[in-house]
């Protein structure tokens, strides 16, 4: 072993020690007697609406989530609405103390239906696909915690119609025609449908086990996360897909640091990714490492920046060493890599990786915030400097309240996002985001992205309003989906098609518009939504036909309407 091997490893050694020892000395002493906020729950977008409207320094960045319950608390106690205002009031389920150390307590029930008329139309559901006809869920549970240690137990049970609808050109098909249940490209693990019958599932959904001590926790868990700073769409992890099965250290609350120079959050996870039932390519078991890590400066009042990074491997029949463990802090350039790793980690195994921001400005009542993702290393900085376009993906969006005099306020969100590869394309060659040619599976877990739901190659443009009153919420959208853009260039980069031919009448477009609301009757939480989903050229059916036109193509386009309702029970309303 080389001098340089062995200095390199002595001081990543150092480096994670040093680590260790500051977070137990550095984090304060306080009391987290609390259970998590699962990822996509009500109680998670009240926060966040909550935080604009605090009028004060923000407490947590929401970049590194779940959210923890003594800041869901705190905020909505300190906060002084109108009289009986649901939007501002806790909606905690009910818990009790006993022996004077452990508390118990409930997670509300929420029974969800979604229907499909036409065709899937699924985002953010958690373990749940949403097929077309009846979709149905129910989620709830109960947690166990005290000062050190916190067990939760919220499972979700999926029911899904899973009605026969026309099958896209491009799906591959067996040697009897019949399709198979994949995606366009085989590389990634993402079916177009998840079989031909209906079916029902039981996922673990939010549940965990963890130990913690000052602030610190680690455990095992099943929940999801959402890292970053996006509203609609996480470019790295999100709730789009069932929790993976995972191990963590991190965080609950920010870590000041020395010299009152700013805070830090963080959460390092390994997990154990899931195929679905229909990938048929390989049996290997996959491994996921992977970090999320902000710092908010205190000389810059209510601004984070952060980043993640993960790998994603197959697990050796020999098993896993000790340096799978920590992919994260390996160099971000193949030339150093190469250098430091002659098993070549930049072949064998799939990093993705992203910078973030959000800066909040609670006197204005708004946020700006943004991420920027890479699929793929660079070979050195000189190649970043050249072309830092490469492989990348974005996020841009803000939100704004604005003052009502006849409701309480209305909540603005615009967020646009680009999985899209760029003119870059035509000179060098870049992979299709989520996906890799040594790890078929991708960026997923049990047929789902794990990143933003409108999937690999996609864009998405939004823009939203909400309106807030004592009894509910209704809100309005708009948004537009450039469904995998990539094979749409790709496919059309072909020698057969002719040099220089652009088909510019075949874009696979969703338009979206949809109502959505909410209102508190008693002890229940009604919800409500009404998508009209516009798929333009669905199918893509007639690529490849050169004789078109504005006039002549034909506009082979399908209607689909979404309505969903659900009920919540909220055990401390009357």
């Amino acid at each position: 072993m080389s001098r340089k091997k062995v200095f390199s490893s002595s001081v990543i050694a150092c480096a994670k020690l040093a680590l260790c020892v500051f977070i137990l000395w550095a984090f304060p002493v306080q009391h987290l007697f609390a259970q998590p906020v699962p990822v996509g729950d009500i109680k998670d977008n009240q926060y966040r609406t909550l935080q604009l409207l605090s009028d004060s320094t923000i407490a947590t960045s929401l970049t590194n989530r779940p959210l923890w319950m003594p800041d869901y608390r705190a905020l909505t106690s300190q906060f002084s609405p109108p009289a009986n205002a649901w939007w501002s009031r806790s909606l905690e389920g009910p818990r009790t103390t006993f022996f004077d150390f452990f508390e118990a307590g409930i997670y509300e029930p929420v029974l969800t239906n979604t229907y499909n008329s036409s065709l899937p139309y699924s985002e953010n559901n958690d373990a749940a696909w949403y097929g077309r006809g009846l979709n149905s869920e129910l989620k709830g549970g109960f947690y166990l915690t005290s000062d050190y240690l916190t067990l939760t137990f919220r499972p979700h049970l999926i029911y899904t119609q899973n009605r026969d609808f026309p099958t896209p050109r491009f799906i591959p098909t067996d040697s009897e025609g019949n399709p198979r249940y994949t995606a366009i490209f085989s590389n990634i693990d993402m079916p177009f449908r998840f079989g031909p019958d209906s079916n029902s599932d039981f996922s673990l959904g939010h549940s965990s086990a963890r130990i913690h001590y000052k602030g610190i926790e680690a455990g095992a868990s099943t929940e999801s996360l959402w890292w970053g700073p996006g509203v609609q769409y996480a470019l790295m992890m999100s709730n789009n897909a069932a929790g993976i099965p995972h191990l963590f250290w991190g965080t609950r609350a920010p870590i000041p640091l020395p010299l009152n120079i700013g805070a830090i959050e963080f959460r390092w996870v390994w997990g154990w990714p899931r195929d679905s039932k229909y990938f048929s390519r390989n049996n290997n078991q996959r491994f996921l490492n992977a970090l999320n890590f902000s710092y908010s400066p205190s000389f810059i009042p209510n601004l984070t920046v952060g980043l993640t990074r993960s790998f994603h491997q197959y697990v050796p029949e020999s098993g896993l060493d000790a340096d799978d463990f920590f992919d994260i802090i390996q160099a971000f350039q193949k030339t150093r890599q190469d250098e430091s790793d002659s098993r070549g980690l930049n072949d064998t195994k799939n990093q993705l990786a992203s910078v973030y921001f959000r800066w909040v400005f609670p006197e204005s009542n708004a946020e700006i915030y943004g991420e920027y993702f890479r699929e793929d290393h660079n070979y050195d900085l000189r190649d970043f400097m050249m072309e830092p376009d490469h492989d990348r993906a974005y996020t841009l969006g803000a939100q704004k309240i604005v003052e009502s005099n006849w409701i309480d306020f209305v909540k603005l969100n615009a967020e646009i996002n680009s999985l899209v590869p760029n003119r870059i394309d035509e000179v060098r060659p870049q992979t299709y985001y989520y996906r890799h040619a040594k790890i078929k599976q991708g960026h997923t877990s049990e047929g789902q992205v794990l990143g933003a739901a409108i999937g690999p190659g996609s864009s998405s443009q939004y823009i939203g309003a909400e309106g807030y009153f004592q009894e509910g919420m209704l809100g309005l959208f708009v948004q537009r989906v450039a469904e995998n853009d990539f094979f749409h260039y790709e496919y059309y980069d072909r020698p057969d098609l002719g040099t220089g031919y652009k088909d510019i009448w075949r874009h696979r477009i969703n338009l979206n518009i949809g109502l959505q609301g909410s209102y508190k009757t008693g002890p229940l939480l009604l919800g409500a939504k009404l998508i009209w989903n516009k798929n333009y050229n669905y199918g893509r059916y007639d690529y490849g036909k050169l004789d078109v036109d504005f006039d002549t193509v034909e506009k082979k386009d399908r209607l689909n309407m979404q309505l969903q309702f659900s009920a919540r029970y909220l055990f401390n309303f009357q």
